[in-house]
């Protein structure tokens, strides 16, 4: 099962999503950037996907941050959803890039990898 994307604050922010295609090693790769401007106290969340085979990691950490991990539990419905803080006291930006992978039948490995980055402006 697939969840379609939403992004969810704890306050106010701004998305300004670009998609691309690029073609990789195994054919081509679905690429995303999202920009996300948010106060240094602020939490952004990022649902994934909720399938029992489907699931998400970190690829690249970010750099700046009290939080930034996959969560996947009840109080996330077990929607994999990836969520970040910036450090205490940070200003300026980071990155971080999520792969989200779907495509498997339970008994194979993924067939479809999504790279999503975040870049994120963080502000007082």
């Amino acid at each position: 099962m697939t969840v379609a994307p939403f992004h969810r604050f704890v306050a106010a922010a701004l998305l300004l999503p670009v998609v691309a295609q690029v073609e990789g090693c195994g054919g081509p790769a679905a690429f995303e950037v999202v920009n996300v401007s948010l106060g240094n106290t602020e939490l952004y969340e990022y649902p994934t996907v909720g399938g029992d085979e489907e699931g998400a990691r970190i690829a690249s950490q970010a750099g700046h941050y009290s939080i930034s991990e996959i969560r996947r539990d009840a109080s996330t419905h077990f929607i994999a959803v990836y969520v970040y803080r910036p450090a205490a006291d940070f200003v300026g930006s980071d990155r971080v890039v999520v792969e989200i992978l779907t495509g498997s039948d339970g008994a194979s490995a993924p067939t479809n990898i999504r790279r999503v980055a975040f870049r994120f402006d963080v502000h007082d």
